[in-house]
């Protein structure tokens, strides 16, 4: 996982200062974040400067998954071949990026007495082993258990939602945390600000509150909390193993994040 930052030529501007600017900012997070391509030229701002644009990203790539969700549920179609299409949806417009984090993640956290710079070499190997399988596999079944139990317009909100949180807490350990290799994602990041980390996080609850609340009070309130607890430990538990963050651990907190939305999502609306 790398930043769009990386590119040759990028440069910095400051923050963004109009609506130009950040919509300019989202498209350059869009074209890094999922696989789509927009004309967006020179990337202008590292992540940090830009991060309230993230639960917009994510918010879009729910969209889309929860559009496919609610196609096939009003045509009749059966709760788990709809949760099945609205979750590759997810992974094929985001290239499996937070999948691949995941899978990198547990490979290299798994197993018991390693070493960080063990742990490191093994999250840097591009194949999958038993722990990474076994996590991609896990997910995959939850998302769908949980999502096959919803009628279309309950899933329509619900993915908005969960991609919406899971991305937004991401502002969480870039503030908290150092990464871990000063070549990669987190040296391009760059550092953001209090103010702009808790902003980020704000849109993402209020987005999904909102969105929720229709649906189940207790869910618009339960499910942003748990993807926030569940994005605070998961950086933490990490961090204590490695001394920091890489850009697969970010990946693996958006997953872990959007796991625990969708969960209790699916616990307490009932549809």
């Amino acid at each position: 996982m790398t930043s769009p930052n990386e590119f040759p030529g990028s440069t910095s501007s400051g923050r963004p200062s109009s609506f130009d600017d950040w919509l300019q900012a989202f498209k350059e997070q869009a074209s890094f974040f999922t696989g789509v391509r927009f004309d967006i030229g020179v990337p202008r701002w590292p992540l940090a400067d830009v991060l309230p644009v993230l639960p917009f990203v994510g918010a879009a790539v729910g969209l889309a998954a929860g559009l496919v969700f609610g196609i096939v549920r009003g045509i009749s179609g059966p709760g788990w071949l709809a949760a099945v299409l609205a979750v590759g949806t997810a992974v094929l417009i985001t290239r499996a990026l937070h999948e691949d984090g995941l899978a990198d993640t547990a490979d290299g956290l798994g197993p018991h007495a390693l070493e960080p710079p063990r742990r490191l070499e093994i999250m840097r190997d591009s194949r999958n082993g038993t722990f990474g399988v076994l996590a991609l596999a896990l997910s995959v079944l939850i998302k769908v258990a949980c999502l096959a139990r919803f009628e279309g317009g309950t899933g329509l909100v619900v993915l908005i939602a969960a991609h919406a949180l899971s991305r937004a807490v991401l502002a969480y350990p870039l503030l908290a945390y150092a990464p871990v290799h000063q070549d990669g994602l987190g040296a391009q990041v760059g550092k953001p600000t209090d103010n702009d980390v808790w902003l980020t996080i704000g849109i993402g609850v209020a987005l999904a509150f909102v969105l929720l609340l229709g649906h189940s009070f207790w869910a618009a309130l339960l499910a942003p909390v748990a993807t926030i607890a569940a994005a605070w430990f998961a950086s933490r538990w990490i961090a204590a193993r490695i001394g920091g963050y890489t850009g697969d651990t970010l990946g693996a907190v958006q997953q872990k994040a959007e796991l625990a939305f969708l969960v209790v999502a699916a616990l307490l609306i009932d549809d």
